[in-house]
């Protein structure tokens, strides 16, 4: 039978909306968006026939079972697709996929308090006036850095917006070539920096700067001087760069402001633990440079923010930007901000679990993957290969990309082709489990495993394991 023939058996919208699987739905929910599922299952299985993907000659009563059966699951889907708690065994502490840094209890009931009901998010209650929302986190963080004004927006693409928009709308923001990053989801610096500023002016090469090439900038009519932090690459070899010192004390001989684009945000010393490859904000600071931005949600340890430190009357401009109440940041972010920086205050940096996983102690970290190892010592027998190496894993986020950690792994090893199939195992239970894999062989890291999901990770372990040898 011919396609047309085909085409012609598809029901129509009314038909598949009569199925006894959508029609309740239609009194609960939306009925135009119910309506749109359907078409668009009818359309997908349009394009199957004309594509000859789908099979021609298909029984009209079968196509309609096709289309309604998919149009059902895909109306389920809308109430059960939530975001679902995984356990991250990938050993990679701030995934961005994984929504990068976690919370500790304290700062998770800060945001329940904020989400549960009414605060005085900007009202000061001794005088019962409107006051700013964001006064609490800017005077922690006055306090902790000792830099003069800071400004909280919604992550740290919109603190660069931002910044350049204040400085560089109606002038130039000039940028070295080397530092025209990408990050994740193609997201491209230059397209911010063309979307703020009036002109972007390019200065040195991808390799080497130098500090003339933003004197001539600024000759050119910069307006703003950008030095970006590379936290996913490093540019090594014959290379040259203009460090932030020089920088910040050109701005200041041409009176022109100078931002850094830092990125990881960190405020605990790291490099006293032996982690070097990455600064630190308050030396940063102590360069002299004007404005320093940098995600909260990185090494910091808090919720997606971007934070913009500096000298209080750049600041003040950049809040007075019409720009900042578009990127400010909601109630609950702020409740856990505040927590995680109340954190920093009082030194209590063991209850930041990003800084907890990134300086965990290597033979602590030993012991509970050797623990593990023994309880899965059974499914050895079955076939498996258990045992614990040493190996690296990487902080994420962008941070110390060339700067791995030390970690344990538990390595299991399979037959060929085993691991993919552990590894999808593990992503079908309850909560998914996500590992690494390299060759036969799957890899977990229980540096990223919080303490109450050991065991729940042990018998999914199990349970996954159990599952590929029945299947072989």
């Amino acid at each position: 039978m011919d396609r047309k023939a085909s085409l012609k058996k598809l029901p129509s919208v009314e038909r598949v909306l009569e199925d006894e699987r959508i029609a309740p739905r239609i009194n609960m929910m939306s009925r135009r968006g119910i309506t749109r599922i359907v078409r668009g299952r009818i359309e997908s299985y349009r394009e199957g026939i004309v594509s000859g993907g789908i099979e021609a000659g298909v029984d009209s009563a079968l196509i309609l079972e096709s289309i309604a059966g998919a149009a059902a699951r895909d109306i389920e889907s809308m109430v059960s697709d939530r975001q679902r708690r995984v356990i991250n065994a990938t050993g990679v502490i701030l995934h961005t996929n994984l929504g990068r840094a976690v919370l500790d209890s304290a700062t998770v009931s800060a945001v329940l308090v904020a989400a549960s009901g009414y605060t005085d998010l900007e009202m000061d209650i001794e005088s019962g006036s409107r006051t700013d929302r964001s006064r609490r986190v800017t005077a922690l963080l006055r306090a902790i850095t000792g830099c003069g004004g800071a400004l909280v927006v919604n992550n740290n693409a919109a603190a660069v917006l931002l910044a350049v928009d204040t400085f560089a709308r109606d002038g130039a923001v000039a940028v070295s070539r080397g530092e025209l990053v990408e990050i994740g989801g193609s997201f491209r610096l230059p397209e911010i920096l063309a979307r703020a500023a009036g002109r972007v002016i390019e200065v040195g090469t991808t390799n080497r700067t130098h500090l003339g090439d933003y004197e001539r900038a600024i000759d050119e009519g910069a307006t703003l001087l950008l030095k970006v932090h590379t936290s996913n690459y490093r540019v090594v070899g014959y290379t040259d760069e203009v460090l932030l010192a020089a920088l910040a004390e050109l701005g200041k001989k041409r009176n022109i402001p100078v931002m850094y684009d830092q990125g990881s945000g960190i405020l605990y010393p790291v490099e006293s633990e032996g982690l070097e490859g990455e600064e630190s904000i308050l030396p940063v600071l102590d360069t002299g440079v004007d404005i320093v931005s940098f995600s909260a949600d990185k090494v910091l340890g808090g919720p997606q923010a971007g934070i913009l430190l500096g000298e209080t009357d750049l600041v003040g401009k950049m809040r007075d930007n019409h720009m900042s109440r578009a990127l400010r940041i909601d109630k609950m972010t702020l409740a856990g901000l505040e927590q995680v920086l109340v954190h920093y205050w009082n030194g209590e940096f063991d209850r930041i679990p990003a800084l907890r996983m990134i300086l965990e102690d290597q033979g602590a970290l030993v012991a509970r993957t050797r623990g593990a190892a023994k309880k899965l010592e059974g499914e050895a027998h079955n076939g498996f290969g258990i045992e614990v190496i040493e190996g690296e894993t990487s902080i994420g986020g962008g941070s110390f990309p060339i700067n791995p950690l030390r970690t344990a792994l538990l390595q299991i090893t399979l037959t060929a082709g085993g691991s993919q199939r552990l590894e999808r195992e593990l992503r079908r239970l309850d909560p998914p489990v996500l590992v690494r894999i390299r060759g036969d062989s799957v890899f977990v890291d229980f540096r990223t495993v919080h303490a109450d999901e050991e065991e729940m990770l042990i018998e999914n372990l199990a349970a996954a394991m159990r599952n590929v040898k029945e299947r072989e």
